[in-house]
């Protein structure tokens, strides 16, 4: 062990995963969680064939797993695959592989969404998984640190020699295997120039729920650098790797958290925290994907919580299904949601995007 290479701690390698990866001490990274390329054509990434795809990812992961320490995680987000109107979900593919290599399966996570592209010969995609594997038995899970309200504040048992006691944590429930974390689009302050990036909440909640302070944690498809941004900011120790100049560049510019020579930020987000530790306005200002005339101040956005959207996705689903129900029925339909025929799709509120619009 004396003889392995120092790991590089809080740097993002500008070039393929796969050699980088090689590179790396055996059993020095406590968690590693990214989101590979779907493969989907999209611009960022090379379509290649399902087999072929999957056989690259083998060889990544299995670095992965030769990286983790004995107590360590692997969080591997995935969607689906797409093509000619065939649709398999790339979880089921990657389970088996995660086993092959040794890995003892924990939790695989809804995370749900209602909004996205449209079927028109199938059942409209709203959902993408995190597979949560382990290394070994012996595993970090802090359930305290990601604990959420309870639908029931403060219940009680009301019979039995524990009459009147707490039937419940008081500190929060287990928040469950499914999330509605609003992903980053149009209107998000986190969002940059990348196509597809994790919000912030869903990885600060992977890693207080699977790691330590000064814990090491690995994202080998770094992309606009979001895993390093949370571990930074939650004191833990990041590496990872983009082939992207341009994302490694966003990703370095997020971490810096200062503007470039001409004054702009890679995000809102960014901007913000700025301005806020530096004092003074916004003005003079810019960042990468600014649509309006200037960046709006702090105090005019309002960031909903995770429970807000989970409330939300459960109402609209309900009206849904009660909708469908009543045509086929032929019974009077139930009204909408939070009054949501009275605002057009597409409209903003808030300062962000109704989790409904298309």
């Amino acid at each position: 062990m004396d003889d392995q290479p120092a790991l590089p701690l809080d740097t993002i390698h500008l070039g393929d995963c796969l050699d980088w990866l090689r590179s790396l001490p055996t059993g020095s990274v406590d968690l590693v969680v990214s989101s590979p390329p779907y493969n989907l054509g999209k611009e960022y990434e090379a379509r290649v064939a399902l087999d072929h795809y999957l056989q690259q990812q083998r060889a990544v992961l299995a670095e992965c797993v030769r990286v983790l320490r004995h107590t360590g995680s692997l969080v591997w987000q995935v969607g689906a695959f797409a093509d000619a109107g065939l649709l398999i979900p790339l979880d089921i593919r990657f389970f088996p592989i995660l086993e092959d290599l040794g890995l003892l399966p924990r939790s695989r996570v809804v995370w749900a969404r209602t909004h996205g592209l449209h079927g028109r010969r199938k059942f409209s995609c709203r959902h993408e998984t995190l597979l949560w594997f382990t290394k070994s038995d012996n595993y970090a899970f802090d359930l305290d640190a990601v604990r959420v309200p309870q639908k029931y504040q403060n219940k009680r048992h009301y019979r039995g020699d524990r009459r009147g006691e707490l039937s419940c944590n008081p500190a929060g429930k287990n928040p469950g295997d499914i999330w509605v974390f609003r992903n980053v689009k149009h209107n998000h302050e986190e969002q940059t120039v990348h196509p597809c990036q994790f919000p912030e909440d869903l990885i600060a909640r992977v890693l207080l729920a699977l790691t330590t302070d000064g814990a090491v944690v690995l994202d080998p498809y770094m992309g606009s650098g979001t895993v390093a941004v949370v571990a930074q900011e939650l004191g833990r120790h990041y590496l990872g790797a983009e082939t992207d100049p341009l994302y490694h560049e966003v990703a370095l510019r997020r971490l810096a958290g200062t503007p470039d020579q001409g004054g702009r930020f890679p995000n809102l987000k960014t901007l913000r925290a700025f301005v806020a530790l530096r004092g003074g306005g916004a003005e003079g200002y810019s960042f990468d994907v600014q649509v309006g005339a200037r960046p709006t101040e702090q105090e005019r956005s309002r960031i909903y919580p995770e429970e807000h959207h989970r409330q939300e996705l459960e109402e609209r689903l309900t009206y849904e299904e009660e909708h469908f129900t009543a045509r086929w029925r032929g019974v009077p339909a139930p009204p909408p949601p939070h009054g949501q025929h009275d605002r057009p799709a597409n409209t903003q509120h808030n300062g962000q995007a109704s989790l409904f619009d298309d």
